[in-house]
């Protein structure tokens, strides 16, 4: 007996210090939340490269030469409707992501196969004799009109994600937590440490992904519940965040995007293109129903601009211009790229805000715009945050938002800086305006800082069904021009709430 008694407690040693591969875990988010709340309570590990020096010394075009074949994508023998393809580590992505497949509660490392990548003509590849992980991965859905897969999702870099539907181009990304944002000492860029995808039945329409992610401030645990539908790709997304320190600022929901120059201000001259931005406005909804659009800016220096306060029930960045005629680019489709809106569900207080960092550009390879919701109180040592909420992609406008009239653009002159003059020009559609144009509209501007307003005048352009806003402002010089409007009829809101900052 005291035998059986031995090797039962050796047994049971044995599985608490060196689990099986596999262990079956009776709720895997919370297991997730307790392996990040583990990880806060140890001091921050930097991430080590330890990739081969030929794939380090990648440019990003000879990275981007490299693919991976569709064929060895997970799941696409059993024919589900998820598959996954794998990015390949090289050049500017040298921190690898633990990648972990979840079928029935049991997690398998998903292992690097070279085997499984293509290699671009350009790149003097060398034997890779150890399994070096992977940089990030694709979701990819079956298209309901062609039964043909496509790119919903993509992980990658950092703690980044995109969303898009199907024939679309990624454009806007979403970040699971943006820190320390447009502050002297410099952001910090958490990033995915591991990842675990739960392998979807055929009958599943939506996916469902654990993540892990980690920086010298907080661990974050992520669950992401992925679904595409047609004209949207929706992320479900519910973390939590575990302090190791007190950062200054940390930013909810963060989406990223380019805004180089649109209708709203000059172009660049020796730039054939008309328009170069992934998006030119950003929506706010609030608790009481009221639509903000504020059209995005390309400064000549750093600009934070806290943009709404209080209940709010979403907030996004808004690609509204959808003619090609408008950008005129044969390489990357600007009028096909997505929207995104964020979804508020809980964690979002009162005493928050959301905030909009716009950062100079002189070119379109990067991303100037930043977009996130900041609570007031900053987060200390030890403490945890959670927060719900979902990231909505869209070929079209959002739909909550009705029939409302909306902005179409918004141009600004400024050419008359000596007399302190700014002129505007606000084009609004929809139905609601469209239902009330035989009776006429009232626009309603007030400027709230930097000058006082001259006039504001109101026209109908009947071919074009559009409504046309014509303002113009006396600066004061001493501080920035913030202003507001929208048109009405007998008391009755016709459109959104247009709202501007401009700063000399």
């Amino acid at each position: 007996m005291k035998g059986w008694i031995g090797i039962i407690f050796f047994y049971l040693t044995f599985l608490f210090f060196f689990p099986l591969e596999g262990f079956s875990q009776p709720n895997f988010w919370e297991e997730i939340k307790t392996k990040a709340r583990g990880l806060s309570n140890l001091p921050f590990r930097e991430p080590r490269s330890r990739l081969p020096s030929w794939l380090e010394k990648l440019s990003y075009g000879q990275w981007e030469a490299i693919r991976f074949d569709a064929n060895n994508s997970l799941w696409r023998e059993e024919k589900l409707p998820f598959e996954i393809q794998f990015y390949h580590l090289g050049s500017i992505f040298r921190v690898p992501v633990t990648i972990f497949e979840v079928v029935h509660e049991q997690e398998k490392k998903i292992e690097f196969l070279e085997k499984s990548f293509f290699y671009g003509p350009s790149i003097e590849k060398k034997p890779i004799e150890r399994d070096i992980g992977f940089a990030g991965f694709s979701v990819y859905s079956t298209d309901w009109q062609k039964k043909e897969y496509c790119m919903i999702a993509k992980f990658l870099g950092a703690c980044f994600f995109q969303g898009l539907t199907c024939g679309q181009i990624p454009g806007i990304t979403a970040r699971t937590i943006a820190i320390n944002t447009a502050l002297a000492e410099g952001e910090e860029f958490p990033f995915f440490r591991e990842f675990w995808l739960v392998k979807p039945k055929k009958e599943d329409s939506e996916l469902e992904l654990y993540s892990i992610v980690d920086s010298p401030s907080i661990t974050q645990a992520c669950r992401f519940i992925i679904l595409s539908e047609g004209f949207s790709t929706v992320c479900k997304i519910d973390t939590q965040l575990f302090f190791r320190s007190s950062p200054k600022k940390i930013g909810i929901a963060p989406l990223s995007a380019m805004f180089e120059y649109g209708e709203n201000g000059p172009k660049v001259l020796s730039d054939y293109r008309p328009q170069v931005h992934e998006a030119d406005g950003l929506l706010i909804e609030s608790a009481t129903g009221d639509w903000t659009w504020s059209p995005l800016e390309n400064p000549s220096r750093l600009v934070v601009k806290e943009i709404a306060k209080g209940q709010l029930l979403g907030f996004g960045l808004v690609q509204r211009n959808r003619l090609y005629d408008h950008y005129q680019d044969i390489h990357r489709s600007f009028q096909d790229m997505p929207s995104a809106w964020v979804q508020l569900n809980s964690g979002f207080l009162e005493d928050g805000e959301v905030e909009l960092v716009e950062v100079p550009l002189k070119d379109d390879l990067n991303k100037n715009i930043l977009l996130f919701w900041t609570p007031s109180k900053t987060p200390f040592a030890g403490q945890s945050l959670s927060f719900s909420y979902s990231v909505c992609w869209l070929k079209g406008e959002v739909p909550a938002e009705g029939k409302l009239g909306k902005v179409i653009s918004a141009r600004v002159d400024r050419t008359k800086t000596s007399q302190g003059k700014t002129a505007m020009l606000l084009s609004f559609k929809g139905e609601l305006l469209e239902e009330n144009a035989a009776l006429g509209f009232n626009p309603v501007v007030h400027v709230l800082s930097g000058g006082e307003l001259l006039y504001a005048t109101v026209g109908w352009e009947a071919q074009e069904k559009t409504a046309l806003l014509e303002v113009q402002i006396q600066e004061n010089g001493r501080e920035p021009l913030r202003v507001e409007g929208w048109l009405e009829n007998t008391g009755k809101k016709l459109t959104e709430r247009w709202y501007q900052e401009l700063f000399k």
